[in-house]
């Protein structure tokens, strides 16, 4: 999925790039709630309370250690960290509010961020959560039955604005703190500029990006209408110093997890032998991987059917051990192991 973040480019004191800067340094700033430009956030009826001391009394319990844990809950709001983004039906940052109210009316910037890598970024899962905001008339109300569906207490305590905000289409990075994140290179997927972004610090952003996968953009009007549309100005492409040809290989199947990527590819190369994999790993690897990898190498793509499957027995188990030729592991680089199951 696809969020964008709308920038300033506020120039502050010492001729400081902001915005600019964290983008070339892969950088954002997780806002506290505090800090956040609506005085509503983080705003409900609590009716837990109220339905605590009512249990407490009718069955004459004492609720002082549940009571204590919702305040501890209340308490998150202090130490959180928001990094809001913006959906698009679009493909591209169509909203012309939004470029009016976060990009300083088209002189600076929106980036296109690929949301799962961001959340990837981060060294632990549980360090960052994403919510996507929901617009309601009225205050949510928070009871005891909300406590066992932790996704809409979420949404509840952390993610309900009123429908003013609705035209943002918020969506929402929340870190266990506030502060600066660095996140992955492969997380940033396209820069949108203004339509009254200056060339020099277009350039400036351009220039800062070399060598990275970044496609540029230059926002313009539609002819005869109130619509924007971006024109593509040029691409920066990573420099891959063992680049393998094409016709080499085919990606069958990719495992994305929070900490590995397990890729799956039919081997095409005639060399069957520790060397000449090693080398081709190590290229695949260079070219494909935006973290630890592990790389599975087949010689048949009729096992397609067999990837993932747990348990095999049988036929299945020796045909995968017949056409997996070779593993590469994360944690082992230099090495690759010729048919494991064999």
């Amino acid at each position: 999925m696809i969020g964008y973040k709308y920038r300033a480019n506020v120039i502050e004191e010492d001729n400081y790039l902001r915005d600019i800067n964290s983008v070339l340094k892969d950088e954002l700033w997780a806002s506290s709630f505090d800090n956040l430009n609506d005085p509503f956030e983080a705003t409900y009826v609590d009716d837990m309370t109220k339905e605590l001391s009512i249990i407490e009394q009718a069955f004459e319990v004492d609720m002082i250690n549940v009571q204590s844990s919702w305040d501890g809950i209340m308490e998150l709001k202090k130490s959180l960290g928001i990094y809001s983004l913006s959906l698009s039906e679009k493909d591209y940052p169509s909203h012309k509010l939004m470029w009016t109210h976060y990009a300083d009316s088209h002189h600076g910037f929106c980036i296109a961020y690929d949301i799962e890598k961001l959340i990837d970024s981060e060294r632990l899962l549980f360090n960052v959560d994403h919510i996507k905001v929901k617009y309601v008339e009225g205050l949510p109300q928070i009871g005891i039955r909300d406590v066992a569906q932790r996704a809409n207490l979420m949404e509840k305590l952390f993610g309900t604005k009123t429908k003013d905000w609705e035209y943002e289409k918020e969506i929402r990075l929340l870190y266990t703190n506030y502060g600066i994140k660095h996140y992955s290179p492969f997380a940033l997927k396209a820069i949108y500029f203004g339509l009254h972004m200056s060339e020099q610090y277009q350039n400036l952003i351009i220039d800062g990006l070399q060598n990275r996968d970044v496609k540029f953009y230059k926002m313009s009007k539609v002819e005869g209408s109130y619509e924007l549309s971006p024109i593509f100005i040029c691409e920066n492409k990573r420099k891959i110093e063992a680049k393998l040809p094409l016709d080499s290989y085919e990606i069958l199947k990719t495992d994305h997890n929070h900490t590995t990527e397990n890729f799956h590819v039919l081997y095409k190369g005639s060399q069957i032998d520790e060397d000449t994999l090693q080398r081709f790993s190590s290229g695949f690897r260079e070219e494909y991987a935006t973290k630890q990898a592990n790389i599975y190498l087949y010689d048949d793509k009729g096992i397609l059917d067999l990837i993932g499957k747990y348990p095999l027995f049988g036929d299945d188990k020796q045909r995968l051990a017949n056409h997996l030729i070779a593993v590469s592991m994360f944690d082992v680089l230099d090495e690759v192991w010729l048919y494991p199951y064999k």
